[in-house]
């Protein structure tokens, strides 16, 4: 009998919440968002440059969110190293580092978050990079282009820049 009543007021509870219960004016939380195609007017070289900005945003997104995960880590273990750990003298003199079992615990969680961490930095970093030079020279011969400069001048003061290019 209890499972019954259990069970007959889980549904109804499940019922009483479920999106389709809700307000016309409320926003779908389920609803499928798709990216706006690109304009029909862009040409390739503008189409290029969205595209690159995309990628260059999202490796950013992904080289804070890994040199989050390496802080994290970071912070769970330099005071567990400091507070958990201790150094040993052993009978033949050489020094040992030793943590109690929630040290050792603590720095088990900890080093997968820097290991993965830092090497992500690492990665991430280098594709944004990558990206970022891309979309520099991409612009900078989309100028070029738009300039009129036909191989006119090789040497020349760029004004965006603040540096003179080849």
């Amino acid at each position: 009998m209890r499972t019954t009543i259990f069970t007959l007021l889980t549904l109804a509870l499940s019922l009483a919440l479920s999106p389709r219960g809700a307000a016309a004016d409320e926003p779908d939380l389920y609803a499928l968002s798709i990216d706006p195609a690109p304009s029909p007017q862009l040409t390739y070289e503008e189409f290029k440059v969205q595209e690159l900005e995309r990628k260059a945003r999202r490796s950013r997104n992904a080289l804070i969110g890994t040199g989050a995960a390496a802080a994290f880590g970071l912070i769970i273990a330099i005071p567990v190293a400091a507070t958990q750990c201790d150094t040993v003298t052993r009978s033949d003199g050489k020094e040992d580092y030793e943590c109690s079992s929630a040290g050792d615990a603590l720095l088990g969680v900890a080093s997968p978050f820097i290991v993965g961490g830092l090497t992500g930095v690492v990665i991430t970093g280098i594709m944004l990079g990558v990206r970022k030079g891309k979309l520099r020279r991409l612009n900078d011969g989309i100028r070029y282009e738009r300039n009129g400069y036909a191989g006119a001048r090789a040497f020349h003061w760029d004004e965006t820049r603040g540096k003179f290019v080849f």
